[in-house]
């Protein structure tokens, strides 16, 4: 086998650029010319390399990978590297290196156990990369800390989108459609009819395929999607409850409150109220102007509350193939659930 000088730089560098780095975490670029290598060398950090063009062979302890353009590739620390570029076209990628020291152990071993070592790019983990080049270099620590954030928080995208291939059932595309429209329409009096259209299928069709894929039917899905988004608007903002109905799509703040009532158990004021952390005795109830501290976890993980089956009343709403918009049977999937 051909020998080549041990280096960690590499050779045949058209241009790079590592100014996004601290000592824990660094995102760089660069560009090899036709026949560049890099290594052998042992690799310190979990890494995630990025091919843009060209193209890669690696070499990890003597097994071969070819690196695909498009994905994202891990190499994880301990392992015996030489990258090789293509041999007739000049090689761009990108990459994100993370010390395992500032790695969450949970992390680690979610990277350690993935076997596919590739996931497709993300439009997330294309944001993420864009922000780190779009960052001077770190010249004080409230600077070097936000790098090694974004660092891990690409790692942690990495991982979530290794268990969504392997764990997550197959989605029918109309089911998504669907979703996304009633998500981003939720207030609009005709969002059922505007997601059935968006999904590209009739109403029976929709209800049979929001079954398979939710257990529930399209109306009672954006029911309990609107009294969701209500309760997180309730814990995350200083809206009253009358506007966090209208922002919600609810007739009234009346029929809000009796659908918070069954599915939390509690009116939207003391929700409000567990959520931000007050007393049952404190005087400032109702519309607040600001919550007190700073980012709001998750519902339940603020109040402890569990939502419970439940059996709201029927409420006259237009229909979606004969299906009633009126609460009625026990959903047991949230909006979240879907994607889990």
């Amino acid at each position: 086998m051909e020998r080549l000088r041990p280096n960690d730089d590499g050779l045949g560098v058209a241009w790079d650029r590592r100014g996004v780095r601290t000592r824990t975490v660094s995102f760089g670029q660069v560009r090899y010319l036709p026949g560049g290598y890099c290594g052998p060398r042992v690799q310190r950090d979990y890494q995630l390399v990025v091919l843009h063009s060209g193209s890669c062979e690696v070499r990890v302890d003597g097994a071969v990978r070819q690196l695909a353009p498009g994905a994202v590739h891990l190499f994880t620390p301990g392992h015996r590297e030489w990258f090789r570029f293509s041999v007739t076209t000049p090689t761009h990628h990108s990459w994100c290196a993370v010390a395992p020291s500032v790695v969450p152990t949970r992390l680690r071993r979610a990277l350690e156990e993935d076997t596919r070592r590739a996931v497709a790019m993300s439009a997330t983990l294309e944001r993420m990369f864009a922000a780190a080049f779009a960052m001077p270099p770190p010249r004080h620590e409230a600077a070097r800390w936000a790098v090694e954030a974004l660092g891990r928080a690409v790692l942690a995208e990495y991982a979530r989108l290794g268990r969504d291939a392997t764990a997550a059932p197959e989605v029918d595309p109309c089911v998504i459609r669907a979703i996304h429209h009633m998500e981003t329409h939720l207030a609009e009096t005709d969002c059922l009819d505007g997601a059935r259209r968006a999904a590209c299928c009739s109403a029976n069709a929709l209800i049979y395929k929001f079954r398979s894929a939710t257990g529930l039917t399209p109306a009672r899905y954006l029911w309990r999607l609107r009294i969701e988004r209500g309760a997180a608007m309730l814990a995350e903002t200083g809206l009253s409850v009358a506007e966090v109905a209208e922002r919600c799509g609810f007739a009234n703040p009346f029929h809000f409150s009796r659908c918070v009532r069954r599915l939390f158990a509690m009116p939207p004021r003391e929700l409000r109220r567990r959520a931000w952390g007050w007393t049952a005795g404190a005087s400032q109830v109702g519309r607040a102007t600001s919550r007190p501290g700073g980012g709001v976890p998750a519902l339940d993980e603020v109040t402890g509350i569990r939502s419970k089956p439940w059996t709201a009343p029927a409420v006259e709403r237009p229909t979606l193939g004969g299906e009633s918009l009126g609460l009625a049977g026990p959903p047991r999937y949230c909006a979240a659930t879907l994607w889990r």
